[in-house]
């Protein structure tokens, strides 16, 4: 084994499911000729059980040792500091120290936040790190930011959201110049909040490549690469969206449908399944912290799990943090 290939820390008790879920997930893109690694934190007994009927040999893979956990209802701050030896917490010390390059948990969002704030720290020039994630558009793909870090912004925030957005489309999405815009309820420059208002004027005048407000119902049609708003209404958003791809599955089990319609309904949930569900992209990301902070989804199926190893090594191979510090963000 390669010792130099960078690690990626997976939380395998995090998540509805735990192990049974997050180990195979975690597992299934890696062959012995990985250009990373796996590490497995948590319970030893039950990350082996889940290892049991996997075919291991010659893969990557080691397993941390636990003894703790943070449960979904712990205050985030509290659990990271009275539970050293949880998967979250001694990840990201290892994290810190240069043992592992990126991690990931589907357990307690504000648990990863709160340890990627008080373990990581924030980059130079960030005041307030943002959860960003990607979203499907009729023309790819555009990172929608913030999502849920910081209920409350202020122009500066979404300024820093902003550009620490157009970084990400320009070495991850692959974007030479991308779009930034805002979300907002109105085109116009002065509609919305103070803060819009702010917001548009700086943006306007700024480096960027700003095209101004954007509405909800424009958002998936593909104008921009980068959508900023403050984490009340991205995350309300990000769930509307979600809840999308459920709601017409729901509807195409309506027992009032006859079979032609139903075989109608089934190109689109095809589309909808392999576009618009939380598991093609695996996780949300922590942009602004001073490593790599993935956050899966707490219903994370193995696939999710996957996506958020792939959207790891991304940032990894990338060097994203190091490219946003020495942006400034």
């Amino acid at each position: 084994m390669d010792d130099t290939r960078p690690v990626i820390a997976v939380d395998a008790m995090g998540g509805d499911h735990g192990p049974q879920v997050v180990v195979p997930g975690a597992l299934a893109g890696l062959t012995p000729d990985s250009p990373y690694r796996i590490a497995l934190y948590g319970d030893p007994q039950r990350i082996e059980d889940a290892l049991g009927g996997l075919s291991i040999e010659g893969l990557p893979v080691s397993i941390v040792p636990c003894t703790q956990d943070i449960e979904m209802g712990e205050e985030p701050a509290a659990a990271i500091r009275g539970k050293p030896d949880s998967p979250i917490v001694r990840a990201m010390v290892d994290q810190k120290a240069g043992k592992v390059q990126a991690v990931i948990s589907a357990g307690s969002t504000g648990a990863m936040v709160a340890a990627s704030l008080i373990i990581l720290k924030r980059l130079p020039g960030v005041d307030r790190p943002a959860i960003a994630t990607r979203i499907p558009t009729v023309k790819g793909e555009l990172l929608l930011l913030d999502v849920g870090a910081n209920t409350e912004c202020t122009s500066d925030h979404l300024v820093s959201f902003a550009r620490m957005g157009t970084l990400f489309a320009r070495e991850i999405l692959g974007v030479a110049e991308p779009a930034v815009a805002q979300l907002n309820i109105g085109a116009e420059a002065k509609k919305g909040t103070k803060v819009n208002v702010e917001t548009y004027e700086r943006l306007t005048q700024g480096p960027l490549n700003f095209i101004g407000n954007i509405e909800g119902n424009n958002l998936m049609l593909g104008p921009c690469d980068v959508v900023v708003t403050d984490g009340y209404t991205g995350n309300i958003t990000l769930k509307l969206i979600e809840g999308f791809a459920r709601f017409m599955g729901a509807l195409s089990q309506r027992p009032d449908l006859g079979e032609q319609e139903r075989t109608a309904f089934r190109p689109v949930l095809g589309f909808l399944q392999k576009n618009f569900s939380y598991e093609v992209y695996g996780g949300a990301m922590l942009l602004g912290v001073a490593g790599v902070s993935i956050i899966a989804h707490g219903r994370s199926t193995p696939r999710a799990i996957t996506g958020a190893v792939g959207e790891a090594w991304a940032q990894i191979r990338h060097d994203l943090p190091g490219k946003l510090a020495a942006a400034g963000a």
